[in-house]
């Protein structure tokens, strides 16, 4: 990857890569990527997750992606890890 941050290519193949089929393109990236700079403008972080969540239909809870994502603002290289697969990703244990 160039530099400190990946291009939308690498990005869309590491994606692609880590789910084991195709299921985005670089279009598609772009388009989720404006999306997200919308909502950040309109309502800040809390909107993101909240736009992210509705055009990929995660299936997880919202406060579950919270605390991922601050855990990987902490930490940017353990969303690189997960993303690479070198770590697994947090799971929320519910009792």
């Amino acid at each position: 990857m160039a530099g400190n941050s990946p291009s939308t290519r690498e990005m869309v193949q590491l994606i692609n890569n880590v789910l084991g089929q195709h299921v985005l393109s670089e279009q598609q990236l772009n388009q989720i990527m404006k999306g997200a700079k919308k909502a950040h403008e309109r309502g800040g972080m809390e909107s993101v997750l909240e736009y992210l969540m509705k055009v990929t239909q995660a299936d997880v809870e919202k406060g579950e992606v919270e605390q991922f994502a601050k855990s990987v603002q902490k930490d940017p290289q353990k969303g690189m890890d997960i993303l690479q697969g070198k770590r697994k990703a947090p799971r929320n244990r519910k009792k």
